[in-house]
């Protein structure tokens, strides 16, 4: 089960979608920490995920704004969404003790979901993707990591900054570096 459930959190922020080709445009830490509103040591709560599913109705699909009427009747879209326990907060404000995380790029998975099957339109998306030092092992199993996030409309839920967007807990001390120096050529 732990195995499982590591594997799941490694590969959660790699956007899972089979109607177009998605491609990658690899960034560094640095880039990672600039483009993250909230940064965080986590431990997988328990249950560690829920699976989310979201009816794409008329309503829906206007407020992505899609206009042209679906041809086919679109599937539910699904994600799994996990649960961590927050141990530590590095750059951001987070009061909770527990948050839900949305997998990165979520919206526009969405709305590419909805405009795949609704109408056939198929688009090849570029995202950031950061490759985490974080590879599966038993000793990392139990460990606890690092997540670079921002916000969501929602309370409590926060979104994967960019896929790929965890990093061992190893890392900590050279990640705080990059958010001084981040904050110092930003002027804060």
């Amino acid at each position: 089960m732990k195995r499982i459930l590591f594997k799941i959190l490694i590969y959660l922020p790699f956007p899972f979608l089979c109607m177009s080709q998605i491609h990658y445009e690899k960034i560094n830490l640095e880039e990672l920490i600039r483009s993250s509103s909230h940064i965080v040591l986590v431990r997988p709560s328990d249950p560690a995920y829920s699976i989310r599913k979201i009816k794409i109705d008329a309503h829906l699909l206007k407020e992505l704004g899609i206009q042209t009427k679906p041809k086919n009747k679109i599937p539910d879209f699904e994600r799994r969404i996990y649960q961590y326990q927050i141990l530590e907060v590095y750059k951001g404000n987070i009061n909770e003790k527990e948050i839900k995380t949305l997998p990165a790029n979520y919206r526009s998975s969405l709305e590419l979901h909805a405009l795949y099957y609704g109408i056939g339109l198929s688009k090849s998306p570029i995202y950031p993707h950061y490759e985490s030092s974080l590879k599966e092992t038993d000793e990392q199993e139990n460990q606890n990591f690092i997540l670079f996030l921002n916000t969501t409309d929602t309370p409590g839920e926060y979104e994967y900054s960019v896929s790929g967007g965890a990093e061992s807990s190893d890392k900590k001390e050279e990640i705080l570096g990059l958010i001084r120096k981040t904050s110092n050529a930003n002027g804060l």
